[in-house]
Order: structure tokens, then C-alpha cells, then sequence
């Protein structure tokens, strides 16, 4: 389904003047995982083939943008989702960062050993829509956090689980090349295979490079190596900037590694004096027809992250 078919949808979950309607959350529900798709350039949200089938996490948390053809100026209607201050970033400051990151080796991957799934625990709100039946208007909203989980078996042919907002999905079963991505161990062929394999999805080639590897960090089980290549390849990205303050959705402040995309910019945040990654945020930088400047979109935080031995379990 590319951009087109998905507005289409997306305009047919809007009221209509008779007829029998679905019930109000499912409509809301649907309605802002159409727009996610649409946000992200997928175009459809099924998985990705080849590299980026690897790299994008199943159900991921998504930033929503907000279509024109649904909302306009939410501000103007009480109901806009929190701002934040915009801050400025530095490209040359976040290049030394993250080649600094890779050296460290300072986000270690849990041991395989003593267990068959990766569980990732995550705090998280994104926005969402209320209103549009009966004529009232839409307006938009972030969420309030909530908890997602989420299973990632490490044998082939086991099948992985998330559970988020009241809903379980099971995301199919694990193939050989899930289980250990096979990345190249240079970043810059790496971000050539990245730029190849996603041509003609997200906004730019360098704003989906940037997506790619911010979606694999985010919950995926790697080792050192492959970990410390991803950083070397972000660091090449145009437009990373290291933004000096940055805080997740527990509240933790961090430093961010950032990047801006159509007025979006969507930030990494690590602990700054371990490097640990804790999550992400995103958010206007300047006056749109969507939202003003600092609209917060989307807030993670990842708050558990381990290796257990079976699905639905926990550490």
C-alpha cells in the first residue's frame, strides 16, 4: 500500500454523514496507525526485505505525523501535546560521540546463554487522535506513557510477541537471518547497503539511514561489534547533530544524538556519562500547519533489557 492508498484509507475512517460507524477507539485506533505508516514512508506495515527486514523492529513505536487532510493547527484547540525547548545541536560534537560510543563498547548485550528470547520493557506515548465522529473536531494529543513489551526469540522458527496499550500481536517466527543480522563491518558500505536497500521509502535517503539504525538500537540484540559499526555509520550521516540536553519518558536527561527531517527532529538519547543508550524522543523545530514549535510527538524509555527463557516471561 504506498502513500496515496493509505491517505485514501486514512480519509474513510473520517465521519460520515449516515451509515453505521465503528466503534470510536478502534476508528481512533486505526486512524493513528494509518498516519504512523505514512510518517515513517514505509508505505505499507508489513516488514521491510532485505537489510531493512532485518533492521526494523516489529511494531515499533512510531512518531505519528499529523496529515493535513485530519488536522490543522491542534494548538488552536486546547488540546496540543506538551512542548519542549528546542535546543541547538552540533554535527561535529555528535561525529565525535558517536566514534567515541563505538570505541567504548558501552552498550554490552545481554548473554545469550541462559535463555531463547530477547525481552525489551519500554515506557512510551505517542500521539494520538480524539474527536472526528458526530462532527466534532479532530484534534491531537500524546498519550499518556504506557508500558510495551516485547519478545524476540533467538532460535529459528520461534515466534516473537509485543504487548502494548491492552494488545498482544504476535510478530511471526524467527528466521536465520533475524537472529544475527549480517551487517557489513565497514560503516560506509554499510550506509551504502542502508541508502540501496531503502530507496524510495522515508523522506530522504539520509533520514531513513538515520530511522534504520535508531529502529535496530532500539530493540535489537547485537554484539559489541556490530553495535560500534552502526554508531561509525550514523556518525557519517548528514545532518547528526549532538543536542547538549535531552530527556526520555521516565524523565531521565541525557545527551541526544539528533537529526531533523521535515521540521521533525527525532533524537537518541544516551546517559552521558556511560553512554548507555535510555530511548528517544521526538518533536517540531519550528511552526507548522500540524503543530508549533517543540510539539513533543513521541517519548520512549527503555527500562528493561534481558535475555529469558521463555515467551511471555519476565527477568
Amino acid at each position: 500500500m504506498n502513500d496515496t492508498e493509505l491517505r485514501a484509507e486514512l480519509a474513510a475512517l473520517l465521519p460520515k454523514p449516515a451509515g453505521p460507524r465503528m466503534p470510536r477507539d478502534t476508528l481512533l485506533r486505526r486512524r493513528a496507525r494509518l498516519l504512523a505508516e505514512i510518517d515513517r514512508g514505509t508505505g505499507s506495515p508489513v516488514r521491510r526485505k532485505g537489510l531493512l527486514l532485518i533492521l526494523a523492529p516489529v511494531a515499533a513505536v512510531v512518531v505519528t505525523a499529523l496529515a493535513a487532510t485530519v488536522v490543522a493547527a491542534p494548538w488552536d484547540r486546547g488540546s496540543a501535546p506538551p512542548i519542549v525547548q528546542v535546543l541547538p545541536g552540533d554535527h561535529d560534537a555528535a561525529v565525535e560521540f558517536l566514534n567515541g560510543l563505538a570505541l567504548s563498547g558501552a552498550r554490552s548485550a545481554p548473554e545469550r546463554a541462559e535463555g531463547r528470547y530477547l525481552y525489551v520493557r519500554s515506557r512510551v506515548a505517542f500521539v494520538a487522535f480524539s474527536g472526528g465522529a458526530d462532527g466534532e473536531p479532530v484534534e491531537a494529543k500524546l498519550q499518556e506513557p504506557h508500558d510495551r513489551e516485547i519478545w524476540k526469540p533467538l532460535f529459528v522458527g520461534g515466534n516473537g510477541l509485543v504487548r502494548e496499550d491492552g494488545e498482544s500481536i504476535d510478530t511471526g517466527a524467527a528466521r536465520p537471518v533475524d537472529l544475527q543480522p549480517e551487517l557489513p563491518d565497514d560503516p560506509e558500505a554499510l550506509l551504502t547497503k542502508i541508502y540501496a536497500e531503502s530507496k524510495g521509502q522515508g523522506h530522504s535517503s539520509d533520514g531513513q539511514a538515520f530511522t534504520v539504525i535508531g529502529d535496530l538500537l532500539s530493540e535489537s540484540l547485537l554484539s559489541p561489534e556490530q553495535t560500534a559499526v552502526l554508531y561509525r555509520a550514523a556518525a557519517r550521516i548528514p545532518g547528526v547533530e549532538l543536542v547538549p540536553d535531552a530527556v526520555d519518558a521516565i524523565g531521565r536527561h541525557g545527551v541526544a544524538v539528533a537529526r531533523t527531517e521535515q521540521s521533525r527532529r527525532r533524537e537518541w538519547i544516551f546517559d552521558r556519562a556511560t553512554g548507555q543508550y535510555l530511548g528517544e524522543r521526538s518533536y517540531l523545530v519550528e511552526d507548522t500547519e500540524y503543530g508549533r514549535t517543540g510539539m513533543l510527538l513521541s517519548t520512549t524509555a527503555e527500562t528493561t533489557r534481558a535475555v529469558v527463557g521463555r515467551i511471555g516471561t519476565r527477568p
